[in-house]
């Protein structure tokens, strides 16, 4: 099952604030990028964002699903970005009928 979740967490300067782009590519791809390319570069990510409240940029823990999307960014904004752990999910398919 190929279940889709951010691996990098990428923090960019926009405005006057640090944000948080959490992203699919996992950090070792990151680095290789911003490693290959000049200050001036526009990258892009496949980003999570919120569906609702204008949609946002998502974070862990806000109560519901990222919505995908690429984003660009210019290498000069991001500042650090950190690997993310892989989530841990258990899935039981036994049948309880108490459950229901």
């Amino acid at each position: 099952m190929n279940i889709k979740y951010p691996r990098t967490e990428i923090m960019v300067v926009l405005g006057s604030k640090v944000y948080p782009l959490y992203v699919t590519e996992p950090a070792e791809s990151v680095r290789t990028i911003l490693s290959n390319t000049t200050r001036e570069s526009l990258l892009t990510f496949e980003t999570a964002i919120k569906t609702n409240h204008g949609n946002g940029l998502w974070y862990p823990g806000c109560g519901e699903d990222p919505f995908w999307t690429n984003w660009t960014v210019k290498k000069s904004a991001i500042k650090s970005f950190l690997n993310l752990p892989e989530p841990k999910v258990s899935i039981d398919y036994s049948y309880n009928p108490e459950r229901f």
